[in-house]
């Protein structure tokens, strides 16, 4: 008798489960379970390594949605999100994974930072890791379907300091977009 190995059944593609859970299991404090989504995962590199120890310490409370600043009371890293002014050197560009351009300043660094992000979102009793950054909460890209009047006055006023994330060559420009 041959034995052939069968692919395991797949839920239908519109279902929380076609994501692709990547390594990052961890289960929480409060019991919830989270995972990543490799397929098109957000997560900052630089927040990686303080990932376990932030997601630990969020207390889901059963909320569908969660914006989850952790102080992890130590310098971590740089908040590469910083204010901007008009005699900045702005540029904006696609980053892998996103569907518009970020804004980019070019004269500026990051700023030293105790603060790791992470965004969570419920489905089915387990929690998807959207993304996670060193820095505080920002608000949406205004490309984002979610995105509001205050996101546009955000990113009108901050910027991603240049060379902080990776971007796709090419799509470059000193147009805003917005």
């Amino acid at each position: 008798m041959r034995l052939v190995a069968q692919k395991p059944s797949r839920p239908p593609r519109n279902t929380w489960r076609s994501y692709k859970y990547g390594p990052l299991r961890i289960k929480k404090v409060d019991g919830a379970k989270v995972f990543d989504r490799d397929d098109h995962s957000h997560i900052h590199e630089t927040a990686r390594p303080f990932l376990a120890e932030a997601v630990s310490k969020i207390e889901t409370a059963g909320k569908d949605f969660l914006i989850a600043p952790i102080d992890m009371g130590l310098i971590v890293g740089g908040n590469a999100c910083v204010a901007t002014c008009e005699n900045d050197k702005i540029i904006f560009a696609q980053r892998p994974g996103r569907m518009g351009l970020t804004r980019f300043v070019e004269n500026r660094v990051s700023q030293p930072c105790s603060v790791v992000t992470v965004i969570l979102k419920e489905v089915a009793g387990e929690y998807i890791l959207l993304t996670a950054f060193i820095g505080p909460p920002a608000e949406l890209e205004p490309w984002h379907p979610k995105a509001t009047e205050e996101s546009k006055k955000f990113w009108n006023t901050h910027a991603l300091v240049w060379g902080s994330e990776p971007i796709i060559p090419g799509t470059e420009t000193r147009i805003c977009p917005w």
